[in-house]
């Protein structure tokens, strides 16, 4: 064989081994159509590489016989790896696009832990807060739809975000879903939990070793972050909500004049049935911060459900004078300003 015929044997098998690669990758990211041809224009390239071994072979060219068995050995390996291999690697790919695509334009604040940062944000801005929790609703739609792709990618935010409504909505799957989606809903309450748990118990351990006001506000938040969840028995909802109320009076000693701790302190003590008692801290929190409309928002209640109705209408109108208010609370506030006569 001369050395023009031996040079061209060797271009032509780096050219196929490249084209090779080539449908190697374009199988992995073309559609289910191409990938059939891919697979026809695969064997004929590992046709071609058998071809060119038996060439050289057939020439008994011995300054290449390393080269003949690299030729063989592609041609022997490449069917596994093209069939087989870009078959798991385009699998593998597939399921990491898929978690990595976004369904939904939403706050990443919100979809990362966002129960923590609602409690301390629950004394600066109500709409936002509100906004959120209602862009939750939007996946009970999307676990509606039957797409199993869609419906595991829902799951997934709502396991991330630890609001009460993710909470619900799971829930609701769990309940009424007769799909593999409910495991992955069950599974997801679980996670959910279990990140409320862990922190809890990272934090007693750090209060144990160190009880500085920081640490131990931040346990009383995890508490009360535990049961606002509504994965908890009423029994045990109780209890951690006593543990709550501990830890804030123990705080609330250290730092009385703490605006969203005393706010905080007196929703829960509201949502325990002490009225009295949370009335007096939500006044304390509203002269620590007079144009926050959070504890008007929350001192409103408290008087609603003391019967104190004089208290009521005057908060309602004075909250009436806020541009941006939660729709369900603008339309109480409305009820409260617009009515004549104050309710006996």
């Amino acid at each position: 064989m001369n050395r023009s015929k031996s040079i061209l044997i060797h271009i032509s098998v780096l050219v196929v081994l490249v084209f090779e690669l080539l449908a190697a990758y374009w199988f992995i990211s073309a559609s289910s159509s191409m990938r059939f041809l891919l697979c026809g224009v695969h064997l004929l390239l590992v046709a071609i590489f058998t071809l060119l071994g038996k060439n050289i072979k057939s020439e008994k060219f011995q300054e290449n016989s390393n080269f003949t068995y690299v030729a063989f050995a592609i041609s022997a390996v490449m069917p596994v790896y093209g069939m087989v291999g870009m078959s798991c690697v385009y699998l593998y790919l597939r399921n990491a696009k898929a978690q990595a695509r976004q369904y939904f334009e939403t706050d990443e604040q919100f979809l990362s832990d966002r129960r923590q940062v609602w409690i301390k944000d629950v004394g600066r801005n109500a709409i936002d807060i509100k906004r959120n929790e209602m862009e939750v609703d939007a996946f009970r739609d999307v676990l509606r739809t039957n797409d199993r792709q869609l419906e595991e990618n829902a799951i997934n935010k709502l396991s991330r975000s630890l609001t009460k409504e993710s909470v619900s909505i799971l829930k609701d799957v769990v309940k009424t879903s007769a799909s593999d989606t409910k495991i992955l809903a069950a599974s997801a309450l679980i996670e959910m939990e279990d990140k409320i748990i862990t922190k809890i118990e990272t934090l007693r351990a750090q209060v144990y070793q160190n009880p500085d006001g920081h640490t131990i506000l931040e346990l009383a938040r995890a508490y009360d972050s535990y049961c606002y969840l509504g994965v908890l028995d009423t029994v045990s909802q109780k209890h951690y909500q006593n543990l709550a109320l501990e830890q804030y009076e123990t705080f609330l000693q250290i730092d009385s004049g703490h605006r969203e701790a005393n706010l905080e302190y007196g929703r829960i003590l509201l949502n325990s049935g002490k009225t009295e008692d949370a009335i007096k801290n939500l006044r304390l929190a509203l002269a620590l911060s007079p144009e926050d409309v959070n504890p008007q928002i929350w001192l409103a209640e408290a008087y609603y459900r003391s019967q104190d109705y004089d208290n009521v209408r005057k908060l309602c109108t004075k909250l009436a004078d806020t541009k941006k208010l939660p729709e369900d609370i603008r339309e109480v506030v409305d009820w409260w300003t617009t009515q004549d006569d104050v309710i006996a």
